[in-house]
């Protein structure tokens, strides 16, 4: 059975309007960007982990910590705001792909996400391995904001109706009663090279039968906003080794 590569990518943006360089922001004397890293080196089924930045922090950073670990020079072009995290790591995966090596499988790995566990990225892997899919994501379970009890909001009346408009979705009243619904939880996305190439910025490249792992509250944490990091600091005092 012919060796399947496999390259896990980290974008790390420099730039961040809702927290200034949140990549390198501090939790327990660590730069964010830290704790993904040193979960991938420990997954022994990754051939090459992959920095994508084109911050000079972020890169003196990674080196002083990772030495060893790569760093691809990511252009002004893909690192506006505006720009699909997928955009950015299919573009590395293309420039890695040569007669040396040939990617097989390719994770784009989110540094926001700093507590996935190493047994969910290995999950990941064999799944992928394993072709069960093209694409393997994480997911989390929708809990409190599900989407039965999304409202929309007249911003002049100040008047809610429900927006889902195909159904009676007031019947269930209780929280127990709802649908069993899970969302990405935007840590990674592992895809085949061939799935990858063919993103045109149209859709989230999930390929036909997408399939999810999922994860528990805590490996769900995605630091976006400013509360989302203090949560974050908080957490890794409750969070044994």
């Amino acid at each position: 059975m012919k060796k399947k590569n496999v390259v896990a990518i980290v974008p790390a943006r420099g730039g961040s309007k809702s927290i200034h360089y949140k990549n390198l922001k501090k939790i327990k004397n660590k730069p964010l960007i830290y704790f993904i890293l040193k979960t991938l080196i420990q997954v022994k089924s990754i051939d090459r982990i992959i920095v994508s930045t084109e911050d000079i922090k972020i890169k003196k950073a990674v080196r002083k910590l990772f030495p060893k670990l790569e760093i691809i020079d990511r252009s002004k072009k893909l690192s506006t705001d505006r720009i699909a995290l997928t955009e950015v790591v299919k573009h590395v995966a293309k420039a890695i792909n040569n007669k040396d090596y040939k990617p097989d499988i390719v994770l784009q790995v989110a540094p926001t996400c700093p507590y996935i566990k190493k047994k969910t990225i290995e999950d990941i892997v064999k799944k992928l391995k394993n072709e069960q899919s093209d694409c393997v994501v994480t997911l989390k379970r929708i809990e409190h904001e599900h989407p039965y009890r999304a409202k929309e909001l007249n911003k002049k009346t100040k008047v809610f109706k429900s927006f889902i408009k195909y159904m009676n979705v007031e019947k269930f009243i209780s929280r127990q009663e709802l649908p069993e619904l899970y969302c990405t939880s935007g840590a990674i996305y592992g895809r085949t090279y061939d799935l990858l190439q063919k993103f045109k910025n149209k859709d989230f490249c999930l390929g036909k039968n997408p399939v999810g792992v999922v994860v528990d509250d805590i490996e769900a944490t995605n630091i976006d906003r400013p509360i989302d990091f203090e949560f974050a600091k908080f957490l890794v005092k409750k969070i044994k080794k």
